[in-house]
């Protein structure tokens, strides 16, 4: 697109996170979009939904064979992260799957905004692994969301968000495979919504909220 302005982000996401992955890509590929940074775990720090998968990614690595600067923190609210992120002066932070807490600092660190994409319909299944706890629940209403990330975990104001019908007695793997798949194309029809500024947000009825924990240990590919 000849003379658009292009928009810098920061990516937060897992080291070997599939959903984080996705996102990488596409910010990559994305013309108007240009990637500042990613922000994951020190390493050898790895995510455990993911280590039982037949295809490992590596986010920390594929960032840096396209040139992106990435930091692997112990915490990302360490001072020096914080203001690394301040002289990148990212227009945006995307988090997508990290699973230690975003401080106060970092989520005022981008000019526009930080926003948090979940795969669950929020203000439900908010917490972890909620492909894990919809097939567990024999859940027939899923979907995926996009929210202005707050204080509060998983309950920030709604920017986009997308209803998923389930059967009800899909595995974890399956709702995953969808959600993640859905959560990517949300994020595709977002994205030009964040480039001009034109996104809109809505409170979450936070009294139907449910927020679950993680799973048991190595049971995240079970029914």
């Amino acid at each position: 697109m000849v003379g658009a302005m292009t928009t810098r982000f920061v990516l937060i996401t897992e080291a070997n996170s599939l959903f984080g992955y996705e996102f990488l890509r596409r910010l990559l590929a994305d013309e108007r979009s240009v990637l500042s940074a990613v922000i994951t775990r020190t390493p050898g720090v790895l995510c455990d939904y993911y280590l039982d998968d037949d295809v490992q990614v590596d986010v920390a690595a594929d960032a840096r064979a396209n040139g992106v600067d990435v930091y692997q923190a112990e915490d990302p609210n360490a001072p020096e992260i914080v203001e690394a992120m301040r002289t990148l002066a990212p227009d945006y932070i995307i988090v997508a799957n990290y699973q230690l807490q975003v401080g106060r600092a970092l989520r005022d660190v981008p000019t526009v905004d930080i926003i948090n994409f979940h795969p669950s319909p929020l203000p439900r299944y908010a917490g972890l692994a909620p492909y894990f706890w919809m097939a567990k629940n024999h859940e027939t209403q899923g979907g995926v969301s996009a929210i202005r990330m707050s204080a509060g975990l998983d309950d920030g104001p709604l920017i986009a968000q997308q209803l998923l019908s389930l059967r009800g007695d899909e595995t974890a793997d399956e709702i995953r495979s969808s959600h993640f798949e859905a959560s990517w194309r949300l994020f595709e029809l977002v994205l030009p919504t964040l480039h001009d500024r034109s996104y809109r947000s809505w409170p979450q009825d936070l009294s139907l909220r449910t927020y679950y924990g993680a799973p048991p240990q190595r049971v995240l590919s079970t029914a």
